[in-house]
């Protein structure tokens, strides 16, 4: 998503440019190329200059929802999402501060845009010496 991100504007970015940019398998990244297509924020685009692009302007997606659209909702224990699953929820003292972790990590993901990381990158870039 960053690397589509830094390529905004630039038009459709095909899955083999962008497996190699990542370092991953096409077959990989085809797949979580269409969980990203199924929840809205790419949008794939057919013929001979076809790929794959961002749904949305950058800084209108945040990392909560990349990985809400990969993973599901974040729950670092199952007992918040489901409390059938443990028979000790309704005398947990421990159920307080997973549902603080929950809170705090989704605070965090959720005010992280793709163009923030996309500026970031963009700047490691050329401290590395890629921005010849």
């Amino acid at each position: 998503m960053v690397a589509l991100a830094l390529r905004e504007g630039e038009g459709p970015v095909s899955l083999e440019a962008l497996a190699a940019d990542q370092h991953i398998p096409e077959r990989y990244l085809a797949k979580i190329a269409q969980d990203l297509r199924r929840s809205g924020l790419i949008r794939s685009v057919r013929g001979a200059h076809g790929g794959y692009c961002l749904s949305r302007p950058p800084e209108d997606i945040n990392l909560l929802d990349v990985y809400e659209a990969l993973e599901g909702n974040f729950c670092p224990v199952d007992c918040l999402e489901s409390p059938r699953s443990c028979r000790w929820t309704d005398e947990c003292v421990t159920k307080g501060v997973w549902k603080e972790l929950r809170d705090a990590v989704t605070g965090v993901m959720r005010s992280k845009s793709l163009a923030e990381l996309a500026r970031g990158a963009a700047i490691e870039h050329k401290t590395a010496g890629g921005g010849k």
